[in-house]
Order: C-alpha cells, then structure tokens, then sequence
C-alpha cells in the first residue's frame, strides 16, 4: 500500500476554496508542499485549521524545492476528494489519542504505517456513513460541520413523545451543541456577547425553539436559535413575545438557509500554491 502523508492547507490564501474547485471541477493541483521523501502515488491528507482533515489526494510528481518557500517541497496532486463532514481536530486527538502531530499540527508529517492505516479507516467510514459515524459521547469534540451534519440527520418534524409518569419530549443532543457552536458565544437575538461563561469555561447561552417542542414544533436547527437568558425568557413571557418569536424566525432564516453556502464558495480569490 502508498504511503500516506498529512499536509496542510490554509483558508485566506485561497487552499480551501481551491480544494473545492478542483474536487468538483476534477481538477489537478500545482505544486502542494509535501514531505520531501514522498513518492509519485503516495496519498495525502489535507488538514485545514478550523476544519480538520478536508480532501484526499495522490501525488503525482517526484517533490522539487519551491522557489517561494526555502526548505520545503512541492508536488503535484490528483483525484482531490472532499471529506463531508470534515474530521475535525476534536476528533481526530479523540480517535488517534497516539498521533502526536494532532496536539499540535505541523504543516507536513507522515504518520506510522498503523497509524495511517486507521486514519484510512476512519476517512473511509465518514465517507460511507457521514456523520453517523460520530457517537454521542464524542459530540463535545466534535467541530461545528460535525455538528451540523448530525444535527441534520437527527433532525425531525416531530418529536416521538416517551412516557413514563408525565409526557416529554427528546431534544437532540446534537442540534444543541450545534446551535450552541454556530452562535460563537453571542446572543442570536440581541446580538451582544453571553453574559457569563459556564463551569465548562464556555459562554452561556440557551437553545430556544422558536416553535414550542410542546407545540410539535420542529427539533431541527433552522428552527432553534441561542439566546441569553434575558431574550430567552422575553421569547417565552414578555409581552411582545409573539413579535419577538417572529423576528427570531427571520433571524434564522438568515442563519440557516433551506441551502446552507459554503463559506469557501463565497471567496473570489483561487489561489494557485
């Protein structure tokens, strides 16, 4: 079997977005900085910060210096598949406890023949399964295109009611921890920062379903926005909290549309590395 190595990508230069294109343009890729041993057939990894392990690629040339890079090499890549939802960093330190480059991600490195050989596995079940790949134990690593991707497939019209001595309603692990992550700390309602940060060191907000769960609403995230205490309780008892729900429903229809873009997609700029 090639050997398997990780490299990185960035986002403001343009990787990201290219990485994009190129998977679904079936484009080749100019010189990609690689390990300086790697080998015509070689597989590669793409890390992206923010996302995590993003595409796979072969390699294609023997490595030459880059002229705009002193002490690293360049190849050329093919076959650019996307990994969806990317693996994330959380998951990656969860899954691979023993590959140090993960404590603190290095630009290129090629991980032991074991330890490839999981990561293969792991890239291979998330391209098979998507999300579902992820337990609920795992859901406090996970990044927020993790999230989302589980929220989506957790996502229902209804909630199924479970009885015991009073009726409830299941809500989703996952759409909670998503909504939470997409407000990065601000109130989707008055837009002002949490107003203090939980035991856990995480800003504190509260998941607020725009149409009551006991109403049969929707427990999906285009219909669930985080609020702060203050507007959470104004959506449930203040006076204007018909008009205020309402407003919050436009507000999602901005944060969540029927089409979520890509934020890469919205970049003008192709880099070429």
């Amino acid at each position: 079997m090639s050997v398997l190595h990780l490299v990185q990508g960035g986002i403001d230069n343009g990787d990201l977005a290219w990485l994009i294109k190129a998977a679904h343009e079936h484009l080749d890729s100019p010189r990609w900085v690689v390990p300086k041993t790697a080998l015509p057939g070689d597989h590669v990894v793409v890390f992206i910060g923010g996302y995590g392990f993003f595409a796979t690629a072969t390699i294609t040339s023997s490595p030459l210096p880059r002229e705009d890079w002193p002490n690293r090499y360049g190849a050329y890549l093919t076959g650019v598949s996307l990994i969806e939802p990317p693996i994330s960093l959380g998951t990656i330190l969860r899954r691979f406890p023993e590959l140090s480059w993960a404590r603190y991600p290095r630009s290129i490195t090629t991980p032991s023949p074991s330890i490839a050989k999981q990561i293969r596995a792991s890239i291979a079940n998330r391209r098979r399964h998507g999300a579902r790949d992820l337990k609920a134990e795992a859901l406090a690593d996970a990044g927020i295109q993790e999230l989302r991707a589980v929220a989506l497939l957790a996502a229902r019209p209804r909630l199924t009611p479970r009885e015991k001595t009073v009726l409830y309603r299941t809500r989703s692990l996952a759409i909670r921890l998503y909504v939470l992550s997409r407000a990065a700390g601000d109130c989707e309602g008055c837009k002002t920062a949490a107003p203090f940060f939980s035991a856990n060191g995480k800003p504190y907000l509260e998941p607020h379903h725009t149409t009551r769960v006991a109403d049969d609403g929707p427990d999906h995230p285009a219909h669930v926005i985080a609020l702060c205490p203050n507007c959470h309780r104004r959506a449930h008892l203040s006076e204007d909290a018909i008009a205020f729900n309402t407003r919050l429903k436009k507000t999602l229809v901005a944060l969540e549309p029927r089409k979520r873009p890509n934020p890469a997609l919205q970049r003008t700029r192709f880099a070429r590395r």
